[in-house]
């Protein structure tokens, strides 16, 4: 059974210039489909989904208006937290905190608080996240904790990344077109399936999750045995 679904929500922008829309309407989009996916989710015992929102090198690449147009979104999200506690679901984050606005990160740790005895979905947002950049992280903290590195097991390694917490991902999908998963949760997708999709994120639906589970349930996971 499909237990945890990463999703790269790629093709927001395209979205936008093939209807002709300014920039700041894909993020509502976005956001509003976000929503329609989880609630499709819970209908199919999905337990835990992460969603790739913004990375690394969107924050350092991006026009600084479409900064500022998400940085807006994330620092208005405690309007959705009414309505997140009413549904039973539960935030966690994996980002570099230092990289966002001071009010963003505190409206994120909020959220993450707040609904931290949830349980009906887990629902993980990645932010300013890169996997080049989480090692970085991971290889300060091991060095401030002067571990033996000779005595370090592959689940000890894993207990200093993002998502320490959380089952392995199964399955990761990717809308926009593009067939490459970015190192996106690279250690542990070492068994997901990968399913890329010529759909935009915002046109991304039920029937596509549908396909998408159908893909993971057909795939013979023998996990190198």
């Amino acid at each position: 059974m499909l237990n945890h679904l990463g999703i790269i929500m790629d093709g927001n922008r395209t979205w936008a210039e093939e209807k002709n829309l300014p920039k700041v309407f894909w993020h509502k989009a976005w956001a509003e489909n976000v929503e329609k996916i989880v609630f499709s989710c819970l209908d199919k015992n999905i337990k835990y989904v992460t969603f790739w929102w913004l990375s690394t090198d969107n924050l350092e690449k991006r026009e600084q208006s479409e900064v500022k147009d998400i940085v807006k979104i994330i620092n208005g999200a405690k309007k959705y937290l009414k309505n997140i506690m009413k549904n039973g679901w539960k935030i966690e984050l994996i980002w570099d905190i230092k990289r966002l606005p001071e009010e963003s990160q505190n409206t994120l740790h909020e959220l993450v608080e707040q609904t931290k005895n949830n349980t009906k979905i887990t629902i993980t947002l990645a932010l300013a996240y890169g996997w080049q950049d989480e090692i970085v992280r991971w290889i300060k903290n091991i060095t401030k904790l002067w571990l033996n590195i000779d005595d370090l097991s592959r689940e000890e390694f894993r207990s200093y990344l993002d998502l320490w917490k959380l089952p392995v991902v199964d399955m990761i999908v990717r809308t926009g077109g593009h067939n490459r998963l970015s190192w996106f949760l690279l250690y542990d997708s070492e068994y997901a399936e990968s399913c890329f999709l010529d759909i935009n994120w915002p046109d991304f639906d039920k029937k596509h999750l549908d396909f998408v589970i159908n893909q993971y349930n057909q795939s013979k996971r023998k996990f190198w045995k």
